[in-house]
């Protein structure tokens, strides 16, 4: 698995498991883990597509920051 793939799974996972975090961002960031870890052809697109819609949610400034910075990882990854 590529390194930057384990470093946006590590940072989902912190996200994931913040206390802070509510239920939907939970779900989320632990469908966007599984879209990763399958190492599908498409996984990077998938993901940023789940990131994506996280914008509907309502997130507290910290985690948007967080998840922007993790789709700025996985635009890195289409280049």
């Amino acid at each position: 698995m590529d390194e930057t793939i384990q470093e946006i799974i590590l940072h989902l996972g912190e996200l994931k498991e913040d206390f802070d975090t509510n239920k939907k961002l939970k779900e989320k960031t632990s469908k966007v883990i599984s879209i990763l870890t399958e190492a599908a052809d498409m996984s990077v697109e998938k993901a940023l597509m789940e990131l994506e819609e996280m914008n509907a949610l309502s997130l507290a400034p910290y985690h948007r920051t967080k998840v922007w910075d993790i789709v700025s990882l996985l635009e890195s990854l289409q280049r």
